[in-house]
């Protein structure tokens, strides 16, 4: 096997041509130098340098391994360059598994903040619903998940909870959001329009429209949010969402909002969850100190 510090002195060797010089640069002695060599040219089975009246001269076999040191080194400069990258934040990922509600305005505006101080750090982001959010954190395909009310699991750490009470949204004007909270008994047979069973608002809203002994009149379902504002911004139709899905269409006035007067829709979040007994990368732990600073916020 080939020795760091015998090629060390391999190549001191073949820099100054000289046994003695090279111990003097390592303070040891020429002999400590020549068996170096000679363990190296017993490990490559060839003769390194040939020894002429004007000091050591590489052979073609000696050339070749001081051009494989060379390159060595330089890999080695740039590995540790890149270590000090990763540590002072000049580079790194992030990978995200989050549901569609966080998309709209909330995580590109903390990706935004976070990107002024490093912008060096690279996001992976996927959008899925709640419980594959869940999988791929716990699978190790993501570094930090944010779902809608995640399920307990053994295989997940709960980091943080941004209280997301479920509105009900609409056109303006609608006559159901004019009146300030909705009940579930409000929502009894009005036309309304749902994620499907991908995302955890579904299945909040069922729960509870079971629970009030409401009948749900399902016009529409989709995988896309974004669809399901569009469709009530233009029609009667109502539907519910978390206020961080929506906030930028209230604020164009293109969408009304009023709370939905239930127990478990006014406690539902976004939980950010990771893998349980995974250490986070350094990336992936800063960008989660901010996340955790927005749900104090």
């Amino acid at each position: 096997m080939l020795q760091p510090q015998a090629l060390r002195y391999f190549a001191e060797v073949a820099r100054t041509g000289s046994l003695r010089l090279a111990s003097d640069a390592y303070f040891i002695a020429p002999s400590a130098i020549s068996r170096q060599i000679a363990n190296l040219e017993k490990d490559v089975g060839t003769a390194l340098f040939e020894r002429t009246s004007r000091g050591m001269v590489l052979t073609e076999a000696g050339q070749l391994l001081l051009d494989f040191v060379a390159h060595t080194n330089t890999s080695v400069e740039r590995v540790r360059s890149a270590i000090e990258d990763l540590s002072q934040l000049k580079r790194g990922t992030v990978r995200l598994a989050v549901v569609e509600a966080t998309t709209s305005a909330y995580l590109p505006g903390l990706i935004a903040r976070f990107n002024q101080e490093h912008p060096g750090v690279q996001f992976r982001i996927r959008h899925r619903g709640t419980h594959e959010v869940a999988e791929l954190v716990a699978t190790d395909a993501a570094d930090i998940g944010l779902a809608f009310n995640i399920p307990n699991r053994e295989d997940l750490r709960l980091l943080g909870r941004i209280a997301q009470p479920m509105q009900v949204i609409g056109r303006p004007g609608h006559p159901l959001l004019t009146k300030g909270p909705v009940s579930m008994q409000d929502l009894d047979g009005a036309p309304i329009a749902l994620p499907d069973h991908t995302f955890g608002i579904r299945h909040v809203v069922e729960r509870a429209a079971r629970t009030a002994g409401t009948t749900l009149n399902l016009v529409h379902e989709s995988n896309s949010l974004q669809l399901l504002k569009a469709l009530v911004s233009c029609t009667d139709l109502l539907t519910v969402m978390p206020r961080m899905t929506f906030e930028f269409e209230v604020s164009q006035g293109s969408l009304q909002h009023a709370p939905l007067n239930d127990t478990m829709a006014a406690q539902a979040s976004i939980d950010i969850v990771a893998a349980r007994g995974r250490q986070l990368p350094l990336a992936a732990r800063t960008f989660l100190q901010l996340l955790q600073e927005s749900c104090r916020s």
